[in-house]
């Protein structure tokens, strides 16, 4: 074989050795590539991924509930604020700041609990988890805003007391007053023997052979009852009559004329 031969087949066998050495390396690097996203993906694309999009979804609805809720009980102060939207299923008061809405305004942190659902191609679920989101709400003094999907602060959430609730005792409360009769201390039996959550205030009174009983849970909260020799009767007022400064729920609007009428 001649040198210029010799030659010929010298470079091509580096041309080979270099294209196999290069195929395993993009190969390796192919491969290293789909290790590192596996490893790192949910870290690096998590904002960005179609899970956490959905949890961020969901979240946002339970925020717009609480803001609802904001003004549904024309709320304005601080306390107030923090208060109602702890009472949230979800919710978390991370921070607050400021004391009213129309002189210093007010700032709520907020860390909602989202659940977020991947759906593929075929309608099927690919993936599902719940994930922390936080949300900032500027509430005055001249505009509302909201900031979605902000970096959570660290540190506990604010603590915030859980309201007691009067839902789903009707039924029961009915049946316990209607055995009672209009006995002032027999219907005081008859609620000790529900044993209704402690928090809930009970009021109860007697008037010209009535008795008049008020369970207040909280300021929305309210079940009044009228019980005579006919039986009991149960009556929820609406939100807008309970709102501060207008009906109490007490024994004696129970008792009152006031009783079973709702605004025109």
């Amino acid at each position: 074989m001649d040198r210029g031969t010799q030659r010929m087949t010298s470079g091509a066998a580096v041309l080979l050795v270099m294209a196999l050495v290069g195929g395993a390396s993009w190969h390796f690097l192919d491969n290293l590539e789909g290790r590192l996203q596996e490893k790192v993906g949910d870290i690096v694309d998590l904002r960005k991924s179609p899970l956490h999009e959905s949890a961020v979804a969901d979240a946002a609805e339970k925020v717009d509930r609480v803001l609802f809720r904001f003004e549904y009980d024309h709320l304005y102060q601080a306390d107030k604020y923090a208060h109602s939207a702890g009472q949230h299923p979800d919710v978390k008061v991370l921070a607050v700041t400021g004391e009213t809405h129309w002189q210093t305004g007010v700032t709520l942190v907020l860390r909602v609990t989202g659940h977020g659902v991947e759906i593929g191609a075929d309608g099927s679920v690919i993936k599902e988890r719940d994930e922390h989101i936080c949300f900032r709400l500027q509430l005055g003094p001249e505009n509302d805003t909201r900031e979605d999907d902000i970096a959570c602060p660290t540190g506990a959430p604010v603590p915030v007391t859980k309201d007691p609730s009067l839902a789903g005792i009707d039924d029961r409360l009915k049946s316990a007053l209607q055995s009672a009769g209009s006995n002032e201390d027999a219907v005081r039996a008859a609620l000790v023997g529900l044993q209704l959550d402690p928090a809930i205030r009970q009021d109860v009174g007697a008037r010209n052979r009535t008795v008049g009983v008020g369970l207040r849970a909280s300021q929305y909260d309210c079940i009044l009852v009228r019980i005579t020799s006919k039986g009991a009767e149960l009556w929820r007022p609406a939100h807008t009559q309970l709102a501060p400064g207008e009906m109490s729920c007490t024994a004696e609007t129970a008792l009152s004329s006031a009783f079973g009428k709702y605004p025109h």
